[in-house]
């Protein structure tokens, strides 16, 4: 009987693995998008970091709290490879909308939000930073910034991790100053030091950055002074060089769009999904754009399934992995647990600045 309970158990993992591989070389195909997964916590607003082919989500708001409270502490990880999820440690910190860096293997943590509600004197805008070893499953506080901001840009070259921009609470700044920053500043993980660099020419936060061939491009985002319904949205690339400690101005993007997720893929800028406000109408996008930084070219790529703002995201070995979203359905915004995953036809994915995190900077070479 026991022999064949053995038997009965090899049959099913074998069973399992023909499933999981077929599902693996179907994402590999680049065919469509696959749902692959839930997450185990359903939960938005949390940060995403990849390290040695696992991708940890981190932080976040639970679907249910629209209204608070704010900010999760739960680090969760997920394996491409075998399709699982398990639970690490803890993030000291309590919060959600947090930028995620990565340098040599570590996590860092970096600012965000939290409050029991959403009333303004509840609502904390955050300057911690912690730092995650996946190697010993610890966490470690580091040095903060030198203002409590969320969304901002974060991007890391020569492994330093720049943040940038972004947006602080009145009572956080000096009277009378606007609350979508310029501010840049560089954190050195050898000495946990931060310091202000030159200064990006737009006052703007909601705004993503990557790197690219050690140059980071800030992208997008909301300018100032703010509008009704969160305005001006921007369609502004600038282009900042680490080296000399300069900003340029790059030509625009062709269509506005904001809360949008970004990938690096063979020197190229995925733009995907997100959404644009007309006359105070929110409409959600399904459209892809590849931008060229080197020719400052744009042209369309695959949509995505469904029109939505898109949750975490991150590319690992060719195949993009998208870690929830909120669609539209009427007058209403629903949040998907789902997870979904596209194979773009390229492998060999290897970190740029070692920045394998969150719109992070990677590179591909095309599949042989």
């Amino acid at each position: 009987m026991f022999k064949h309970h053995g038997y009965l158990r090899r049959v099913l993992f074998g069973w399992m693995a023909i499933v999981l591989l077929s599902m693996m070389a179907r994402i590999a195909a680049g065919e469509r998008w696959q749902v692959i997964s839930e997450l185990p916590t359903p939960r938005h607003s949390f940060s995403v970091a990849a390290v040695e082919g696992k991708i940890y989500l981190i932080g976040g708001t639970l679907f249910e709290n629209e209204n608070g409270p704010f900010g999760l502490s739960l680090v969760e990880v997920y394996d491409p490879g075998t399709n699982t999820w398990q639970r690490v440690a803890d993030m000291p910190t309590l919060r959600a909308g947090a930028k995620t860096a990565v340098v040599d293997e570590k996590i860092y943590v970096i600012g965000g939000y939290s409050g029991i509600d959403n009333r303004a004197e509840n609502f904390d805008t955050l300057k911690v930073v912690e730092v995650y070893d996946p190697q010993t499953d610890i966490w470690e506080k580091k040095q903060d910034m030198s203002l409590p901001r969320s969304e901002f840009g974060i991007g890391v070259v020569a492994g330093k991790i720049y943040a940038i921009g972004g947006f602080v609470h009145p009572w956080d700044n000096k009277p009378g100053a606007p609350w979508r920053i310029d501010l840049v500043e560089a954190y050195d993980p050898a000495t946990d030091t931060w310091a202000k660099r030159a200064t990006m020419p737009t006052k703007r936060s909601s705004v993503e950055a990557v790197v690219v061939n050690g140059l980071i491009y800030a992208i997008g985002g909301s300018g100032w002074p703010q509008l009704l319904h969160g305005g001006p949205n921007l369609t502004t690339i600038e282009e900042y060089n680490p080296k000399i400690n300069r900003w340029r101005r790059k030509k625009e993007m062709p269509n506005l769009r904001t809360s949008f997720a970004m990938i690096i893929l063979e020197n190229n800028i995925y733009l995907m999904a997100g959404f644009v406000r007309i006359a105070g109408i929110v409409e959600f996008l399904d459209t892809v754009e590849i931008y060229n930084p080197k020719t400052e070219e744009w042209r369309e790529g695959t949509p995505l399934p469904t029109p939505r703002m898109p949750g975490g995201t991150v590319l690992i070995d060719g195949n993009i992995y998208m870690f929830g979203w909120t669609e539209q359905h009427g007058n209403k915004w629903v949040r998907s647990p789902l997870v979904e995953a596209f194979g773009t036809g390229f492998h060999a994915v290897t970190a740029n600045g070692k920045l394998p995190v969150r719109w992070g900077a990677l590179k591909a070479q095309r599949q042989k």
